[in-house]
């Protein structure tokens, strides 16, 4: 086996070599794969961040217009609810349900609705 090895120490020599870059260029590779596969689970997630507080937002902001516009007809609807308190205590003398004010109140509800 020695004899085989100080025989063919120059293509040994320059087959190892090559090995040795080879295995080098392979494990560079893979540390360019690492590097670049961490850069892009940054970008991903930096722009998963970035939706959820965009969605939480406007989530925020469709709530708060919900709320106003719902405090806008509870506040209609108290008023039409005094209204008709009022219009009910009115005496009518005639064989009609609604006065004139009944009947302006019950248009303006259905043209609010």
């Amino acid at each position: 086996m020695l004899g085989f090895l100080l025989k063919n120490w120059k293509p040994l020599l320059i087959l190892s070599a090559i090995a040795f870059f080879a295995v080098s260029w392979r494990q560079d590779r893979a540390a360019q794969y690492r590097r670049g596969y961490g850069a892009a689970v940054l970008e991903v997630s930096e722009r998963l961040k970035a939706a959820a507080l965009e969605h939480a937002e406007h989530a925020r902001k469709s709530s708060a217009a919900y709320q106003a516009q719902k405090a806008a007809r509870e506040e209609k609807e108290r008023v039409r609810y005094v209204q008709t308190l009022k219009i009910i205590e009115n005496p009518v003398y005639r064989n009609v349900c609604l006065d004139a004010d009944g009947v302006r109140e019950l248009n303006a509800a259905i043209d609010d609705d």
